[in-house]
């Protein structure tokens, strides 16, 4: 069965694609109705203006990344398998879209609000749901004490910070594309290993 889709669609999908490779400052409508093969008066009467269609496609990454996050924190998982579950959900998810760590940043220096009204809506009891766990657990004597603010820094930190040196590192080790992210996804177990052992007593 062949989907036909909508120059609505064409338009987003073409949009994603080229604020992920220039950014919000490096993108024009007219590099947007290029490759949707589209032109610029039919992206603005869908969406306006380059502003208002940057904030959809940004809108909806965001929530894809870190409410996937949320998801996994919230559910009955052991804390173990949590931290699992966000590593494999955070490399997977950047190997998709390598350039979203660096598009995410962008956002949040450019306009912080719209970061942190998502951030808001999408964490609401999350943190308080992990904070009760891990204490469950330090209760039971088979962790140190930690914040559920400072576990998921430091989780994020050794999953995310490795893709935006990915560029740097692939030329300096003279490494190809698929060689670096064999690299990447081979951190995962190394990481979850780090991050459990400095928990455990």
């Amino acid at each position: 069965m062949v989907i036909i889709k909508t120059n609505e669609q064409l338009i987003l999908e073409a949009a994603n694609k080229v604020f992920k490779e220039k950014g919000y400052d490096g993108t024009t409508v007219q590099d947007i109705a290029d490759v949707a093969n589209t032109t610029k008066s039919m992206v603005n009467y869908y969406f306006r203006s380059k502003e208002k269609l940057f904030g959809i496609v940004f809108k909806a990454q965001f929530q894809e990344f870190y409410g996937g996050t949320i998801g996994i924190i919230k559910s009955d998982l052991p804390l173990h398998d949590k931290i699992v579950k966000v590593v494999e959900h955070d490399t997977e998810n950047i190997l998709k879209f390598p350039l979203l760590p660096i598009f995410i940043l962008n956002e949040i220096n450019r306009n912080p609000s719209i970061v942190f009204s998502l951030i808001s809506n999408l964490s609401s009891d999350a943190l308080d749901t992990l904070d009760k766990q891990i204490n469950r657990e330090v209760r039971n004597g088979k962790i140190k004490k930690i914040s559920a603010i400072d576990l998921l820094t430091n989780v994020r930190s050794l999953t995310v910070f490795p893709f935006l040196l990915k560029r740097l590192q692939m030329k300096s080790l003279k490494l190809t594309e698929e060689q670096m992210n064999f690299k990447l996804k081979a951190r995962k177990k190394m990481i979850v290993e780090l991050i459990w052992s400095t928990l455990k007593k």
